[in-house]
Order: structure tokens, then sequence, then C-alpha cells
């Protein structure tokens, strides 16, 4: 008896000390989401222009409001450092390559004008030296006779924040660095939504809505990643330090697969807060490692909710992550069929997520007001659930 008090104690003691911890890092994490600034929707449609292009400007104009330039490149090629160049609503044909980059506190910004929709139907490239670039508020559909990934970035510090991303099914989407056109350092990619990338062609498992080849410290958050066709994040062959967190990652032909070849091997990755479901080829969540290569270190896969993947939920058999603390639990979507993301107000995943098509869309920003009410009831609820899900095992493996 004395032994068992003992336990009960001690267990209770765990649960509110984890308690403790969770609530000021759920806490810490949301109000460093409402005072970071450029995250918000708001800043979002606050930019400012320097330049500016038009469907029906000019190249040969000096990019001002009332003589725009005519293509994206013109205006890339002319922002310098602190520059904000912004493209009136219509779309853009043709190829972009950024080769001008800002500093830490002055960044060269791509946007659309403020209330306004731009598409940039072309390969958008960040090359290697064009450091601290932000693309935000465009379509930017990477579809090119090359067939090459879009966007790709091998620069360091750059930022795609509230962009809707595609090629229409016809090859990879982003490609985060690489060791032979350049590392990428600092990625950060937020409020993004990523789909439609790569084609579905049977056997094909290799295009990709993220690839992330030579990179290290990228960070994707707060995104929707969906309906593509392989994976919808591969961290292969060197990923190093990214975090995956806050996003939707479903209907993708896998979800997220984390991999080494050649002797290298991503590791320190960090996924956690996802929903990650309804992969339709293999593992919602997965690894590979060539044979006879290294076997990557400290990568974590927790606290997600993970559901419905063709093959199954979680495919640790290859080593080289750790899977705990992940709900497997229907998300109730409101209709995954047609892309619409936003969960039951029952469902254990919004509890441990947050409702992230309402962030990606900007319409359901969290005020500091309610980040305590917010923090606590979803650490509550998160344990309480975990709890039911482990005493109805518990249950079932008893009955056997």
């Amino acid at each position: 008896m004395l032994v068992a008090a003992r336990g009960r104690a001690a267990t209770v003691a765990r649960h509110r000390r984890r308690l403790s911890v969770l609530l000021a890092l759920v806490l810490t994490s949301m109000l460093l989401t409402v005072a970071a600034p450029g995250l918000a929707p708001s800043a979002h449609a606050a930019a400012t222009c320097d330049l500016y292009a038009s469907p029906l400007g000019s190249d040969s104009g000096p990019g001002t409001i009332s003589a725009p330039f005519r293509t994206v490149q013109e205006l890339a090629d002319a922002l310098g450092p602190g520059q904000t160049g912004c493209l009136e609503s219509g779309v853009y044909y043709g190829d972009v390559r950024i080769a001008q980059g800002g500093s830490p506190d002055a960044r060269v910004t791509l946007a659309s004008y403020p209330g306004q929709t731009a598409t940039i139907a072309g390969r958008l490239q960040i090359i290697e030296g064009a450091n601290y670039v932000t693309v935000t508020g465009l379509q930017l559909d990477g579809a090119n006779p090359t067939v090459l990934p879009s966007p790709t970035i091998d620069s360091n510090h750059d930022t795609f924040s509230y962009d809707d991303v595609t090629n229409d099914h016809t090859g990879i989407c982003f490609a985060i660095g690489s060791a032979t056109w350049g590392w990428a350092t600092g990625t950060l990619i937020t409020h993004d939504q990523v789909h439609g990338c790569g084609q579905d062609v049977p056997g094909d498992n290799y295009q990709h809505g993220f690839y992330i080849g030579g990179a290290t410290d990228t960070t994707i958050e707060w995104s929707m990643i969906y309906g593509n066709a392989a994976r919808g994040i591969q961290l292969y062959p060197d990923a190093q330090h990214t975090t995956i967190d806050h996003n939707i990652i479903s209907g993708n032909g896998e979800g997220i697969l984390i991999g080494g070849e050649g002797g290298a091997a991503s590791s320190y990755t960090n996924v956690y807060d996802n929903v990650i479901s309804d992969a339709t080829t293999r593992h919602d969540v997965e690894s590979w490692w060539s044979p006879g290569n290294p076997i990557g270190v400290d990568n974590r896969v927790h606290d997600n909710c993970i559901w419905g993947g063709r093959e199954g939920t979680i495919d640790s058999s290859s080593g080289g992550f750790t899977a705990d603390e992940n709900l497997t639990v229907n998300p109730r979507y409101t209709d995954r069929r047609v892309h619409d993301f936003e969960m039951s107000a029952a469902s254990p995943c919004l509890v441990l997520v947050g409702d992230v098509q309402a962030a990606v869309e900007g319409t359901q920003p969290v005020v500091p007001e309610a980040a305590v009410a917010l923090a606590t009831r979803r650490t509550l609820l998160r344990m309480a659930t975990r709890r039911r899900l482990r005493l109805a095992a518990e249950a079932r493996s008893h009955r056997h």
C-alpha cells in the first residue's frame, strides 16, 4: 500500500511539473506570436512600397507608382537593402532570379501591392549570396519549361510569408539549399499554402512540396501543406536543425520523410504541434537512410496529431528519429476533399495545434488578454485526451 501511494504521489508530482512547464512554453510561444514584428496579417497588409511593377508598366520606366516596371525581374534588380518592391494585381509571366539581397536590419522585400494580390507565373530563385530577402503576400505558380524547383532558395535568412505556392503538379516546389548551388541557413516559411506540387506518377515518389537538401535552421510554421504528389516535406540528404511546427500536412503522397545519403544525415529535427494526416501513398511520417550511410541523430516527432496514412501513421523501423506523445485521432476537418481544413471545435487536434487555417488566412489572430486562458485550456485538454487514449489502450490490452 505504501509503495502504491508513493507511486501515485510521484505521478501526480510529475504531472504538475509537466503542466507548469507546458503552460510556460505555450504562453511564451503565443505572446511571441502576438509581439513578433512582420508576422501578423495587419503587418503584412501595411507594407510600404519603394518601387512598383504593373502588368501595364514598362521596364524602361523608373519603377515609380506613376511609371511602374513591367516585369518582376526588373523590379527585383532595382531593389536595394531596406527597400520593398510592390506588384500591382495581375499575372507576371517569366522566371525571376533574385541576385541582390539585404542585411539583418535592411531586408529586400518583394510583395503584392497593399490590398491586392499578384501572381508570378514562372520559376523564382534566390541565389547564393542574396541574403535577407522576404517574399510576402504573393501567388507563386512555379511551373516552368525546365521543370526545375520553384521557389529555389540557395541563400541565407530568407522569409516567405502569406504566399500561395504551387506549380500545377509539374515538379518540386520549395527547394531549400544544396551542397552544389548554395547552403541555406535560417530560412523561415510562415503562414504559407503549399499545394499541387509534383506529378502524380505511380511509383514516382520524388516530387515534393518541400525538398530541404542542404540547410541549417530551417523553420516551417503555421502553414498548410497539402495535395502534393510525393512528400509534403522531405529532409534529405542534409537538413540540420529543422523546426516544423503548427502546420497542417495533409493528403500528400507521404507527410514527412527524414533521411540521408552520401555520408550526410539529416539531424536535430523538431517536429511538433502539427496535424499530419491522410498520406495517399505511404506513411504520414517515416525515415530512410541509404545502405551503409550514417543515421541521423536527435530527430524528434512529438505532440502531433497523426491520422490516416495509407500504409500507417508513423514508421520508425529505419531508425534515426523518436516518436512520442503523438495523438492518433481523426482531426475532423470540415471537408478535406475541398481543402477546407478547419477543424471541429471538439477536435483534440484543434486543442493541440491551434486553428492553422484561420492563422494562414489571417482571420483569427491571437489577442494578448486571451493568451493565458487559451494556453491553460489547450494544455489541460491535451493532457485529458492523452489520458483517455491511454486508458482505452490499457482496457483493450486487458481484454486480450
